[in-house]
């Protein structure tokens, strides 16, 4: 058993190296810089600049707050009529050009925003004065404006020399420096190491016979594995005994669930949610695995009463089992959410590995929990009724069929301290976009994961001698 121990804990440490360096790569740009919190917001328009006609410049100053300038948007208007020409906009730093883009008037949108990607995003320009420069070469009648506010005092606009109140509609956006991206190969260093040390540590203390809870929860499971599979088998039969489709269901029931909410609320999401039926499905999948894991675990212990009063077993093998069965059905739903975005064009990027990071975090957070309703089960039999209701709420509290952004100002300090707008919305990050989320995602996915983990497992412990009196 020592030698199996010892393989297992080098194995363990080797796939732990190659997680962290995987994660360096898989994160991007995103492990460097992060949204900027000092974007130059739009304004709302009041009125219009003069025509951007030959020999004509209108041109407005700015201080730049963040690292990298990466996004400019400028909202323009041609009089509902046909402009003929191109406009010119420059982003300049005294007399120094760094960013110059021409348009045809067919490519400018009638009053909404312009956006400009910058390639190349502009740096080491935070604290300086940036002027945003545009002219066209249309003849007059047939050229554009820009939108402006006079009622801002943002900056002062030039126009052909000649000195003007407000400010243009114009937004500028990027993304601010994160310590963690320049200093990663160091921490990666230190976190590899405490892991060999835990490791090393928790050998040793079984070698020499001393208590140590990391190799009393491996040989529980290790001695119970059986008993684990029997039950999660059990849990397998009893859920599709007697349906012609069996385990089939766990492919349809996100499918039919995400079906008929696209088919209700499509119409007011559709058009301000990026690949809105992949955005609804990921949340489907993700939160039934929840209330079921969660709703399981609830019954774990008082509809096991028999064997537990007759035959010794570590208690915490029956939630533990009922959330691998819902693990198992979770990742069997994971395939039609697969389809579906091959099917809709959504491109499988390697960034969409970190989507299982956070499916981890979310089956450890549920287990948590899990273990914390069986518990509770044992002593209040309301609490099965009570988090039916809860689970509805928390439903409806998660942005799962609606966007976050709609979410009132107000409101949203809320909605981040719930842990699954956290699991749901990185995930979806990884999946969707392509991309990883900023760092400090990560890290507090799992302190919610590992709180639910610790208070759970806590609240378990110190209850389940008492489990027999009351079932």
């Amino acid at each position: 058993m020592k030698k199996t121990i010892k393989r297992l804990f080098v194995i363990t440490e080797l796939i732990f190296m190659i997680m962290v360096g995987a994660f360096y790569f898989l994160a991007g740009d995103q492990l460097t810089y992060k949204s900027t919190k000092h974007p130059i917001d739009l304004y709302d328009a009041d009125s219009v600049s003069d025509e951007l006609i030959i020999g004509r410049s209108i041109s407005q100053d700015f201080v730049c707050q963040m690292d990298r300038i990466e996004q400019v948007g400028i909202v323009f208007t041609k009089f509902y009529r046909e402009a003929k020409g191109t406009v010119t906009i420059e982003l300049r730093e005294e007399e120094h050009l760094l960013f110059k883009q021409t348009f045809d008037m067919d490519e400018i949108p009638e009053q909404q925003r312009l956006f400009l990607r910058i390639v190349r995003p502009i740096r080491n320009q935070k604290g300086k004065k940036i002027t945003l420069h545009i002219y066209g070469d249309s003849m007059e009648g047939s050229a554009a404006a820009i939108m402006m506010n006079q009622e801002s005092a943002e900056g002062t606009i030039m126009t052909d020399g000649e000195v003007a109140r407000g400010s243009l509609c114009f937004s500028i956006n990027g993304s601010d420096e994160i310590w963690i991206g320049h200093y990663y190969w160091y921490l990666a260093a230190v976190l590899v190491t405490a892991m060999a040390i835990l490791l090393y540590v928790s050998y040793k203390s079984y070698v020499n016979g001393r208590n140590n809870y990391l190799i009393r929860g491996i040989l529980a499971v290790y001695k119970y594995s059986f008993l684990i599979s029997q039950l999660v088998l059990r849990d397998f039969k009893s859920k599709y005994k007697r349906s012609i489709l069996g385990v089939f269901w766990s492919f349809l029931n996100p499918l039919m669930t995400m079906t008929v909410q696209f088919l209700v609320f499509s119409t007011f999401f559709t058009a301000d949610t990026q690949n809105y039926p992949i955005y609804l499905l990921s949340g489907v999948v993700c939160f039934s695995f929840f209330s079921e894991c969660t709703t399981m675990c609830l019954s774990s212990i008082s509809a096991n009463a028999r064997l537990i009063t007759k035959v010794y077993i570590p208690k915490y093998i029956f939630p533990l089992s009922r959330s691998i069965s819902s693990s198992i059905n979770l990742a069997i739903s994971l395939v039609p959410l697969l389809l579906a975005c091959l099917i809709l064009g959504v491109a499988i990027r390697p960034q969409a590995l970190l989507f299982f990071y956070f499916l981890a975090c979310l089956i450890v957070f549920a287990l948590g929990i899990g273990m914390f309703l069986s518990a509770l089960m044992v002593f209040f039999r309301d609490i099965q009724f009570l988090w039916t209701v809860l689970t509805q709420i928390w439903m409806y509290a998660t942005p799962i069929f609606y966007p976050a952004e709609i979410i009132p100002e107000k409101f949203k300090f809320i909605v981040r301290l719930n842990p699954l707008y956290h699991f749901i919305g990185n995930a979806r990050t990884c999946l969707i976009n392509g991309i990883s989320p900023e760092p400090s995602a990560y890290l507090y996915c799992f302190l919610f994961a590992m709180v639910s983990l610790i208070i759970g497992s806590y609240t378990f412990k110190k209850t389940q001698d008492r489990f027999a009196l009351y079932l």
